[in-house]
């Protein structure tokens, strides 16, 4: 197969003319390639414009999950190469994440219990997750300019669904102006789009901070 692309947590391989092959790295459990998958599989039939996931392979004592292949460039080159479109897309980002945030499921794993994965038994951090709200709206939990795809219609499609959950709208909010701390400007542009303010998701980006170390280490 050939390498089209390298991630934090797989590379990508062409499989054929319509399919890729998302070939998560050796210390990627089954069960953690099989909880990206029925998260995928839970995505798409909700009707949110995502690549088909087909099928769970087996590769070089490597698991991947052979997805739909996509057309397009990501969200985040747009911004970077088409700097006088930067608003343009900026509000258009927030609107997708928008319609997103709509979607509800019970199928999916409570944020909080997923943020306890990585809360490394600490009973202090446990208690602040515990603190937060409860919810059921459809979250992503990774929701940034890199995995959002703008095919050659600017169509917006979002992959990586390894951290999507269930629970407060805020909460992924919350995320997303976490991960977007690369650039301020950005960053605090996307909250007030958004329609929140600092004050409001302080207690989610307090548990988050707190858990993204572990996330990355494992």
């Amino acid at each position: 197969m050939e390498l089209i692309a390298k991630g934090n947590s797989a590379e990508i391989y062409k499989q054929n003319e319509n399919q890729i092959c998302k070939l998560f790295y050796k210390n990627y459990s089954k069960q953690l390639v099989e909880h990206e998958f029925n998260n995928a599989k839970i995505i798409y039939q909700l009707g949110i414009n995502t690549p088909f996931a087909y099928d769970i392979v087996f590769i070089e004592e490597r698991y991947g999950i052979i997805y739909e292949k996509l057309n397009g460039t990501t969200l985040l080159s747009k911004i970077n190469t088409e700097k006088t479109k930067g608003d343009f897309w900026i509000e258009n980002f927030v609107n997708f994440q928008k319609d997103f945030l709509k979607y509800q499921s019970d199928a999916l794993i409570s944020y909080k219990d997923f943020l306890k994965l990585f809360a490394s038994e600490s009973v202090d951090l446990i208690k602040k997750i515990d603190n937060l709200q409860d919810g059921n709206f459809v979250l992503h939990g990774d929701f940034h300019p890199e995995n959002v795809i703008v095919d050659n219609k600017s169509n917006f499609i979002l992959i990586d669904m390894m951290n999507v959950c269930k629970g407060p709208i805020i909460y992924d909010i919350a995320r997303t102006y976490f991960l977007l701390g690369y650039n301020q400007i950005f960053q605090e542009r996307y909250l007030s789009l958004m329609g929140y303010n600092m004050e409001e998701i302080k207690p989610y980006l307090e548990v988050i901070s707190l858990v993204r170390k572990n996330e990355i280490d494992n």
